[in-house]
């Protein structure tokens, strides 16, 4: 569906929109014939394939046969040639050895060689040579005049260089001219020197060892290389190819390889399969080469034979699938023909059954589906006309939009009544186009729905008529299918008035008309939802209950009508004064009431919220109101005032009515003092309330006039040597007397007098080391000085304790701040440079009640601490909870792995002193040395060493501050 896509849309005309089926010309598709075809020569083919493996198979039989059998033929020859070679070396070492020959006297070993020789037809010759080469006797009668001598450096020098059987490179014989490869061996003296050789010259060309006794295959070649690749015997063609170095690749690579088998060509550049070998006691290498033509021919013929017998299968196929598929194209055409005629209007064309038993059951089924067809055409067309009067005649608004376009394709009247736009003016458009929607998201929740459950019921939904006026409609729409394409068909009924009239009734039912603030019975079901903990879990609330006082006169001397704009000033000025979620409601006359929510976990801090809050209500009600409208007249001005009731909410299920009763009835208490006034309905907290209010009055007060002074608590080692000193403030009020810190401490932190309070602190504390600079006595005691978190995390701290120090002229090395664990929790980064900017100017720290808050020791290793404060709730119980002590000597260890200093404050008998001395904490503060003291009496006990404080019973028994 597309994103313009309108949900109010049936066909392009008025005309029935049901669709006939398109009916053409027929397509491109495949022919019976073809079919038929590709059926039967899917399994030939298949079959062809097999066959085709299988041959393939057969010609690697026949290469793997032909390899085996090549080597064993190799296998044979090399053999033979080995056998020569080993009895021809045997024969010369015995010559050599032979007295005769020995002597190489050509009348005594010319008839021993040629006895040989008879006896070796192999041998074309046997002769010896001197040490110098020269021929000293033959087999073969040698002509002295002969101008042909023999040459027997191819195999002599290496005999003379070696004194070992050597197999000669390839020679033309210079007897015979033949090719003939000479083998000769060293003859020694006596005295074991070279002295000459005995050779017999081999006739290469009629070397008989190369020829097996079994029956060769067809072409088969045997021969002999030497490892330069010079033909040494050959069993075809040798007397063209012996001597001759071979080209061939397949020789090159017997030479380098010795030893396996390989695939190439040979001279002629035929395909050769060779297995070749080396011989031993020579270069030689042996190979047998078989024609791989003839090898594999058997394997050739076979496949050519099954090829033939699969083509002539093929062919009879063939030749019967025509036949039959031309009868079932027969008897197809004429039920296309019949098709063809329904086409062109024949819509009583059948079709003849005729044929085979299948094709006149298929000829039926298709006469009685054309016969019922016509029946359902006849009962279409009748629903498709009543179908259009119901479309045109409906009161709703129907339309029918593309779903691929979201343009409009048909609409009824009851659309051209609600939009106002005619038909003509919409079909072809979009809704976008006449901007019918009044919001995207409404069609796009539309668009998602069905395009998921293709179908959408009862949404409500806004559309801007032609005019521009707003009218909301319960749509239903569906997605259907005209004409081939996807289509979308809505239906609207217009509930304007409906919604008009629903909104006014829940309007008169939950407001109130003249202030439309909530009325009561709407603040009733908000007071009971609170009540049930659904706002208010773990956080007190409050009920302020508001009356005009004197609004009886003003109705009765000026009239209802000034009364009413009185009231809606009234209820416009408390709306500006409640805070974001409280709720204010108008629940009679001059009566109202404000709901105020999560006021803190405090019933006190709640009560003083609520109060904060009634009384800026209070003064902006007390304010005068212009009565006269547009134009001011005399009179039109008015002043008057409030009485306002408070009542506490503390999260406990109650009905609604109690509060608001409690509520109303602090309210009565207001007026009854004198009107104007403010009152919760619990006196005690009324005058709780009260008594905060002048405590922060005077604290204040006291702050600017310097009513606080400083008390002094000692830190002492345990050799009795007084270290310094904690800074605690004090309170002393004129009216009050001494005011506990457990009382103004915590106000000053919710009223944020915590800051001058502690700035007054921290000068005090730094005028006082100034003081004891040039006083032997003090001058050495460094006094610890409590910085609040808000006080620590102002943006200028590090400049108000220097600028502090600088007034004074203290020495910063004798200032300590003591910090908390809980202000070191967040911002750690920007603690950490504050400290260190301190440090920096010899400021130090010491982290109190360490052990009691985040206790991470993350941050300690990134702070620039110097003391860690044993808290004095693990030191209290430290004798008889196990727990404590090993907090406490966990704390001490830790300080002492960091390497800083510890001490434990609220030390308040000896025993505790003496276990904390156990556990390695040496320096103290607590009852046991030294209450809190004035600067005079503090500087008397340092004078006296400690001595004159507090004695120990009173120790034990004094609770300290």
């Amino acid at each position: 569906m597309s994103i313009e896509q309108s949900p109010l849309g049936v066909a392009p005309d008025a005309s029935p929109v049901i669709a006939e089926r398109a009916v053409g010309p027929p397509g491109k598709g495949v022919s019976v014939l073809t079919a038929l075809l590709g059926v039967v020569a899917l399994p030939l083919f298949a079959l062809i394939a097999l066959a085709s493996l299988e041959s393939y198979r057969q010609y690697e039989r026949a290469i793997s046969d032909a390899y085996r059998d090549a080597s064993s033929i190799r296998i044979a020859s090399a053999a033979h040639t080995e056998q020569f070679l080993a009895q021809s070396r045997i024969i010369l070492a015995e010559l050599a050895r032979h007295p005769r020959v020995k002597a190489l006297d050509p009348a005594g070993c010319d008839p021993e060689l040629a006895a040989l020789k008879e006896r070796q037809p192999a041998y074309a010759n046997v002769l010896t040579l001197n040490a110098s080469g020269k021929l000293v006797c033959s087999a073969n009668p040698i002509d002295p005049k002969a101008p042909n001598r023999p040459d027997p450096k191819y195999y002599f020098d290496e005999v003379a260089r070696t004194h070992e059987f050597t197999v000669g490179k390839p020679a033309k014989g210079f007897l015979s001219g033949r090719w003939v490869s000479t083998l000769a061996y060293p003859i020694l003296n006596e005295t074991g020197k070279f002295a000459g050789v005995v050779a017999v010259s081999v006739d290469l060309v009629n070397y008989a060892p190369l020829l097996p006794e079994a029956k060769l295959p067809p072409n088969t070649v045997i021969g002999i290389a030497n490892g330069e690749g010079v033909i040494i015997a050959r069993s075809v063609d040798a007397a063209a190819r012996v001597g001759v170095k071979s080209d061939a690749e397949g020789v090159k690579i017997m030479v380098r390889d010795k030893l396996g088998t390989l695939r190439s060509s040979d001279h002629q550049g035929n395909k050769r399969l060779y297995s070749f070998a080396p011989v031993a006691l020579s270069d030689w290498i042996i190979f047998v080469s078989l024609d791989e033509a003839a090898v594999i021919s058997p394997a050739v013929r076979l496949a050519l034979e099954r090829i033939a017998y699969i083509l002539a299968i093929l062919l009879l196929i063939v030749m019967s699938t025509i036949a039959l598929a031309r009868r079932f194209a027969r008897q197809i055409k004429d039920i296309f023909n019949v098709m063809s005629a329904i086409r062109r209007g024949d819509v009583h064309a059948r079709v003849n059954p005729t044929g085979s038993r299948e094709m006149r059951q298929i000829a039926t089924q298709l006469n009685e589906m054309l016969d019922a067809r016509l029946q359902a055409e006849v009962k279409l067309r009748a629903s498709e006309e009543l179908f259009h009067t119901a479309f045109q005649t409906s009161p709703d608004a129907i339309v029918i939009t593309e779903l691929e376009t979201g343009r409009y394709l048909e609409v009824n009247n009851g659309f051209t009544r609600l939009v106002g736009w005619t038909r003509n003016e919409v079909i072809g458009k979009r809704a976008a186009d006449i901007k019918g929607w009044r919001h995207i998201a409404d069609r796009d929740k539309v668009i998602y729905t069905l395009k998921r459950d293709g179908t959408v019921e009862n949404l409500e939904a806004d559309f801007v008529t032609r005019d521009g006026k707003i009218v909301t409609t319960l749509m239903s729409a569906q997605v259907i299918t005209l004409n081939g394409k996807q289509c979308v068909l809505s239906v609207n009924r217009d509930i304007t008035a409906r919604k008009r009239a629903e909104a006014q009734i829940h309007s008169l039912a939950y407001f109130d008309p003249l202030t439309t603030l909530p009325n009561r019975r709407l603040f009733m079901d908000r007071l009971t939802q609170v009540l049930l903990g659904k706002a208010l879990p773990d956080h007190f609330g409050a009920l302020a209950f508001v009356d005009l006082d004197d609004f009886k006169t003003l109705n009765e001397s000026r009239g209802h009508e000034q009364g009413d704009l009185l009231l809606k000033q009234v209820a416009s000025r408390i709306s500006n004064c409640i805070r974001k979620g409280d709720t204010v409601a108008r629940i009679g006359g001059d009566d109202f009431v404000v709901l105020m929510e999560n006021l803190g976990p405090r019933m006190q801090e709640a009560a003083t919220q609520a109060k904060l809050v009634s009384e800026m209500i209070h003064a902006a009600l007390n304010q005068p109101y212009d009565l006269g409208g547009s134009q001011v007249s005399q009179g039109s001005t008015y002043q008057g005032t409030s009485s306002i009731g408070i009542a506490l909410l503390d999260g406990q299920f109650e009905s609604a009515t109690e509060p608001l009763k409690r509520a109303e009835l602090a309210m009565y208490r207001a007026k009854a003092a004198g009107r104007g006034n403010i009152f919760f309905f619990d006196p005690a907290m009324q005058d709780a309330v009260t008594a905060r209010a002048d405590l922060e009055t005077a604290l204040r007060e006291s702050i600017a006039e310097n009513q606080l002074f400083l008390n002094y608590q000692a830190q002492v080692t345990d050799k009795e040597i007084i270290l310094g000193a904690e800074v605690l403030v004090r309170w002393q009020h004129p009216r009050f007397g001494l005011v506990s810190p457990a009382d103004f401490i915590p106000l000053a932190e919710e009223t944020g007098l915590i800051l001058p309070l502690g700035q007054w602190v921290l000068e005090a504390a730094c005028k006082q080391l100034a003081r004891w600079r040039n006083d032997s006595t003090m001058a050495n005691l460094t006094l610890s000085v409590n910085v609040s978190s808000r006080q620590f995390h102002q943006d200028d701290f590090v400049h108000q304790v220097t600028s502090a120090l600088e007034r004074s002229g203290a020495n910063p090395h004798r200032l300590k701040l003591e910090l908390t664990e809980s202000m070191l929790v967040t911002d750690i980064d920007i603690v950490s440079a504050k400290m260190r900017a301190l440090k920096a100017r010899g400021v130090g720290f010491s982290l109190d009640d360490f052990g009691t808050g985040y206790s991470s020791l993350a941050y300690l290793k990134r702070l620039p601490l110097d003391q860690l404060k044993i808290d004095q709730g693990f030191v209290r119980d430290i004798l008889v909870d196990r727990n404590d002590a090993a907090i406490a000597r966990m704390v001490i260890a830790l300080a002492d792995s960091m390497e800083l200093t510890v001490i434990a404050e609220g030390v308040g008998t000896a025993a505790q002193r003496d276990a904390l001395a156990r556990l390695g904490c040496h320096t103290y503060q607590g009852y046991l040395y030294s209450r809190p003291l004035p600067v005079q009496e503090f500087e008397a006990f340092v004078q006296n060493g400690g001595m004159g404080s507090t004695s120990e019973q009173s120790r034990a028994e004094i609770t300290e501050m």
